[in-house]
């Protein structure tokens, strides 16, 4: 298959672009001719405010590029990651008028949230969901908490979706749980055309038979994230049961000072700053634990398929994708999100059971080899390309009869 990735970029380095490195990776491995369409967010620096909204809404150079890249490569499918915002869903269009198929992964919850993570005032916010404009996440700044920045990405979301039926023109929409499907579906976008499709872990980092004697945290150091509970879960109390348990915290965000301040004043904690991913996958392999505290309802989770590819069990918070990746009292233990003894208590059992955590070991890498292999995410990949195809080819046979 000749296959069009399309992505933008973010500042800083997260797990949709790793998804997107790692699909190409598989797809070009597999034989398949894949080319790239890229925007970079750090290009914003260069664009004036004014130039931003309208590219963030209809972008022209998009279009042209786009054009251009259809003629020289003639895909057979283009797949979007991130459109937002300097690729725009002026893409979508551009696409349909070379009778391109589309699919597009939901990494996040852009199409329904300004903020993209349902998530507002230290708990999940539904507010805006199902409405044309969300006024409400105007009115609270939720996109980095700046209101004309909110209202650009709320008036783009809502251009696309009501007035250029942008969303309509995606021929497979691919969501990375049940959970997160659901929730698009309560956005509007038809059950029969999401498919669930989990991220997968490549390399296979195999698994580390010595159990570790400390935790480990991967991920951007924000507030949805859950890196205030998880400060305050290790903080050295008296009657604090995980106090003596060395916690290592991988990531950086807006949230890194709060993090170095507490590795100075606790020297349980260590802050690694941001590895590559190798590395993070040393780390990972050589804890006894993941922690994974999100408050927010994550569509996916993958700092915990990646503990799961080492045989490193996972304590995570029981929200969002997370109650369908982690089994509790099997491949790791869930918690209340946000609470900080039921943190503790789940962390004080696994790291402290042997049995229980051994047996967690076996049952997280049972769960990475039946689920989240790259032979398995391949597969499910080019069904869900050659469906696709398929029926665009019959609608376009349909359309000269």
């Amino acid at each position: 298959m000749r296959i069009l990735q399309c992505h933008n970029f973010y500042r800083l380095p997260g797990g949709e672009d790793q998804v997107f490195h790692d699909e190409s990776w598989l797809l070009k491995t597999n034989g398949n001719d894949v080319q790239h369409y890229l925007r970079d967010n750090r290009d914003i620096d260069t664009m004036s405010r004014f130039e931003l909204a309208k590219a963030t809404i209809w972008n022209p150079q998009t279009i042209s590029d786009l054009e251009t890249q259809f003629l020289q490569v003639k895909p057979d499918i283009i797949h979007f990651h991130n459109t937002f915002p300097l690729i725009s869903t002026s893409a979508y269009h551009t696409a349909k008028r070379f009778d391109i198929p589309i699919v597009q992964t939901l990494h996040n919850y852009r199409l329904m949230c300004p903020g993209a993570t349902l998530f507002r005032n230290g708990k999940e916010c539904q507010t805006c969901v199902g409405k044309t404009l969300a006024i409400p996440g105007i009115m609270h700044k939720c996109y980095r908490s700046d209101r004309k920045a909110t209202a650009l990405t709320a008036t783009a979301i809502a251009i696309q979706r009501s007035i250029k039926k942008s969303f309509h023109l995606v021929d497979r929409f691919i969501a990375l749980s049940q959970q997160s499907c659901r929730q698009f579906e309560l956005a509007g976008i038809p059950a029969a055309k999401i498919t669930v499709k989990p991220n997968f872990v490549r390399p296979d980092p195999g698994t580390n038979h010595q159990q570790g004697q400390h935790a480990v945290f991967v991920g951007r150091l924000t507030e949805e994230k859950g890196i205030r509970t998880l400060l305050d879960a290790w903080h050295p109390s008296i009657d604090n049961p995980i106090k003596t348990i060395p916690l290592r915290i991988i990531g950086q965000g807006p949230l890194t000072p709060l993090v170095k301040a507490a590795a100075i004043e606790n020297p349980q904690i260590s802050y690694l700053g941001q590895l590559k991913h190798p590395e993070v996958l040393k780390e990972v392999g050589q804890a006894r634990l993941l922690v994974f505290p999100s408050i927010w309802p994550e569509p996916f989770g993958r700092s915990m398929i990646e503990a799961f590819a080492t045989g490193t069990p996972v304590v995570a918070s029981n929200t969002g994708a997370m109650m369908e990746i982690v089994t509790h009292g099997v491949n790791g233990m869930l918690f209340e999100p946000g609470n900080l003894n039921d943190l503790r208590a789940q962390v004080d059992l696994l790291f402290n059971d042997a049995r229980l955590c051994a047996n967690a070991s076996r049952s997280a890498r049972e769960a990475y080899e039946k689920r989240y292999t790259p032979k398995r995410n391949l597969d499910a990949l080019l069904q869900i390309y050659g469906e696709v195809i398929e029926s665009n080819m019959l609608n376009m046979e349909k359309d000269l009869v």
